[in-house]
């Protein structure tokens, strides 16, 4: 079981999107925050500018949501880097490979944290 102290927030996954339109975006971060909601009080992620090419947002992948969200249609592929403990990062990835076809674009494992790139496309 995983554990958690104010310095190692194992469950904390940082996403970043970027290689794909703004709507994409949106719609794979919007996913992610119905499968992996927010503690209350706990501040939100600050929205990207117009013209953004790299979105950015932090999960607590430690208890995700039983709820099903609506399926989101993806215009085009959206590149994504998931980064953070390990067993955190899979939740993650198996949450998003629930609702989109999911393509491994490599990994980076370091002692205690892992980073993988994902391509996602519309299932």
């Amino acid at each position: 079981m995983e554990s958690r102290d104010k310095d190692t927030p194992v469950a904390e996954v940082g996403v970043t999107v970027a290689g794909c339109s703004e709507a994409d975006a949106r719609a794979v971060l919007a996913l992610l925050e119905t499968l992996f909601p927010r503690n209350p009080g706990t501040d939100r992620p600050a929205e990207a500018g117009h013209g953004a090419t790299v979105w950015v947002t932090t999960l607590d992948a430690a208890v995700p949501t039983r709820d099903r969200p609506a399926p989101v249609t993806l215009a085009d592929t959206v590149g994504l880097t998931l980064q953070g403990g390990p067993r955190a990062v899979e939740r993650v990835r198996v949450a998003l490979a629930g609702h989109f076809a999911v393509e491994e674009a490599g990994s980076v494992s370091g002692d205690q944290e892992q980073e993988i790139g994902l391509r996602l496309r519309s299932a």
